[in-house]
């Protein structure tokens, strides 16, 4: 199958919240250009949390957040 990748703006977040929660693994997005890859445990206004794949948290500040991307396995 194949895959669509869904890409969420960091002024956005408060929109998807529960989309995100759900997802098992997402790409966040930084300003600086840095990307950490996991899982979202918590969003709030302020902050979001990710638990990476060497399971540390990370508390991430949402005005920092460039986009979240995470992948959609396709219909097709």
């Amino acid at each position: 199958m194949g895959k669509r990748q869904i890409r969420i703006s960091g002024t956005k977040l408060d929109q998807h919240t529960l989309e995100l929660l759900e997802r098992p693994a997402v790409q966040v997005v930084l300003r600086s250009r840095v990307v950490l890859a996991g899982k979202v445990l918590q969003i709030s206004p302020e902050n979001i949390t990710v638990l990476d794949m060497r399971r540390s948290k990370h508390v991430l500040p949402t005005d920092q957040i460039q986009e979240i991307i995470y992948d959609l396995e396709a219909a097709f």
